[in-house]
């Protein structure tokens, strides 16, 4: 019974763990998504998304539009 408050603890801070995810993360998990979708279409191998380096740079240049 004394465990319980530091199971309590231990759960929590794994699952607070869980929350943080990065906009990389984020942006490479969809890339992901739309590569996985397009096996097996005739879409061309290089017409996805680019890699979050390249993208971030492109990015980092364009004007803000606001």
């Amino acid at each position: 019974m004394r465990h319980k408050p530091l199971i309590a603890l231990t759960l929590l801070t794994g699952l607070t763990g869980c929350g943080l995810t990065s906009s990389q993360a984020v942006y490479e998990g969809i890339r992901a998504q739309e590569k996985a979708n397009a096996v097996g279409t005739n879409a061309p191998p290089n017409q996805g998304l680019p890699r979050y380096d390249q993208y971030e740079k492109e990015r980092s240049t364009r004007p803000e539009t606001r």
